[in-house]
């Protein structure tokens, strides 16, 4: 802890920067409106979506892409926000100031902040925040690393933070900067841990471009403009999300000009909207977070735990197959591992080819053989099987399902797909309720999504294959104390290596690009080939009063 002495002095020093930074910061107001220039207000935009299940809208329990996507325009920013440079950028507040050689940092919030209910926010909502977030390890292990760091919380003023570190950093981390915040007044109601039956009955409050209007949700989300929103009020008056059972559905449903937008999967698919609604404009994007596609294994099965067994699986599957089959021709790229073959510090391993003899070879060494005719493989009285989830309507879920079981069923092994919604899929594979299940996991190859998705530590967090190695764990910890980033060439070539080696999961694909459709009265999507911008900034040229 600080001496008293000390604590005072810095206490003084942060009011005075402050005082400077109150001077001369620029209203926010006046930023906003010159950085989105003129724009027409007014209408709304229907979004269709796969139906996904029960959704939960808080930055603790968001588990779905979807409800992340939703999160955002209901919380908005955090402290500080990520530009389209990469960079942190003002936020709720300024960029902190750093002082003590990183051990101590001090947030000025901006002024005239307000939840979508009216009441302002200050610094407790802040410590209020934090500290919820430093309890509760369900968040995410990356998330957790960093709040351990965290040594004291406090509220200089209602407008002021200060964040005292256990250790110096060079950067505030990004990460930690733009969570978003919480009303306290809303959420310090009763136990923390209650938050679960909190949420089904309370609807959401944040400080973002849009406000919750009907409350609960089913199949449809209707979110309204917060005419409090810090950044000036948003363009459309409504944005609402609507779901449907299946990808076919989806579709349908924007021919027939239910939705404006969708998300689109296939070439034949982007060529028969076109044929079907010919007013419609389709766009290549950015995916917003980097991620693969694989199936999981649950390494407390019995089977699914032994390594040869895994690779066996992956000899089996015609990989390559799935990725044109599933994939617009050039989209994505065949994963081997975690790490995209576009990496700075991509190694020149190359995983395993589809072999169906080379699979077979590798079960018969382990004693599987058919010993009753039925033409799956046994050992010891067991049948060499497993059950597969895969979320339930997804076009390309569905097809992938369909080539996994004809493959490994060839080779002797019985897969019993089991469709669900995406919400349950998520929510089994947090508790390990599975053997198999098909996953599109959030991955950047840095040394936090690493820790996250395969160090022992995380199982039962981001680690949801319960995946435990020495020497992977060991190479991950390294790379959190390189100080040259220069010098992780070699880490990450290794734990490359180990990764493709053992299998934990069939590592299938990678998106790198996706496609929507969507109605030409929408703009401000953002220009093609980049990421889709939030609905906060699109806008309509015509709209229906």
């Amino acid at each position: 802890m600080l001496k008293s002495r000390d604590f005072a002095g810095k206490h003084l020093l942060a009011h005075t920067i402050i005082l400077a930074l109150s001077l001369y910061a620029l209203p926010d107001s006046v930023r906003a409106q010159a950085s989105q220039g003129p724009a027409s207000q007014g209408g709304e935009v229907v979004i269709g979506k796969v139906a996904a299940g029960n959704l939960t809208f808080h930055p603790l329990f968001n588990s779905l892409g979807v409800e992340r996507e939703i999160a955002a325009l209901i919380y908005g920013e955090g402290l500080l926000r990520i530009d389209e440079s990469g960079a942190p950028s003002d936020g709720l507040a300024y960029l902190p100031i750093k002082l003590s050689d990183g051990r101590d940092w001090v947030f000025r919030l901006k002024q005239g902040v307000e939840f979508q209910d009216g009441e302002s926010l200050t610094a407790d909502d802040v410590i209020f925040t934090y500290t919820r977030y430093k309890a509760s390890r369900v968040y995410d292990p990356v998330f957790h690393r960093y709040f351990q760091n965290i040594e004291q919380l406090a509220a200089l003023d209602q407008q002021t933070v200060r964040i005292i570190m256990k250790s110096p950093i060079e950067t505030f981390p990004n990460r930690l900067a733009t969570l978003p915040i919480l009303p306290r007044h809303q959420m310090d109601r009763g136990p923390f841990a209650d938050a679960g039956a909190h949420l089904e009955t309370t609807r959401p409050i944040g400080v973002g471009p849009y406000r919750v209007e009907t409350w609960p949700v089913h199949d449809t989300v209707t979110l309204k403009a917060n005419e409090r929103w810090h950044r000036g009020r948003a363009n459309l008056d409504r944005v609402i999300y609507r779901f449907y059972p299946t990808s076919e559905a989806l579709q349908a449903a924007f021919i027939m000009r239910e939705v404006d937008l969708i998300e689109v999967e296939r070439d034949g698919t982007l060529k028969d909207l076109k044929r079907a609604r010919s007013d419609a404009k389709i766009q290549a994007i950015v995916p917003g977070n980097r991620a693969f596609s694989a199936v999981f294994y649950n390494h407390r099965h019995p089977l699914l735990s032994q390594s040869a067994i895994r690779r066996a699986l992956t000899h089996g599957t015609d990989r390559k197959r799935i990725l044109d089959e599933v994939l617009v021709r050039g989209a994505g790229a065949l994963a081997h591992s975690p790490i995209h073959p576009e990496f700075e510090f991509k190694g020149t391993g190359t995983g395993y080819d589809y072999s169906p003899r080379e699979a077979r070879d590798l079960l018969r060494r382990e004693g599987w053989t058919d010993s009753d005719g039925d033409g799956f493989l046994d050992r010891e009285g067991r049948s060499l099987r497993f059950e597969l989830l895969f979320p339930r309507g997804q076009g390309s879920a569905e097809k992938t399902v369909r080539v996994l079981k004809l493959n490994l069923n060839q080779v002797g092994i019985r897969v019993v797909p089991v469709p669900v919604t995406q919400k349950e899929l998520v929510q089994r594979l947090g508790i390990g309720g599975y053997e198999a299940a098909l996953f599109v996991q959030d991955f950047e190859p840095t040394a936090d999504d690493l820790y996250a998705v395969f160090h022992s530590e995380s199982i039962g967090l981001g680690n949801l294959l319960g995946y435990r190695s020495r020497q992977v764990d060991r190479n991950i910890s390294f790379l959190f104390g390189l100080p040259d980033q220069q010098r992780a060439g070699p880490v990450y070539q290794q734990l490359e290596m180990l990764l493709i080696q053992d299998q934990p999961c069939m590592f299938l694909y990678f998106v790198d690009t996706r496609y929507v459709a969507y109605d030409p009265t929408l703009k401000n999507l953002g220009s093609p080939g980049d990421a889709l911008r939030s609905p906060a900034a699109w806008f309509r040229t015509a709209y229906a009063p």
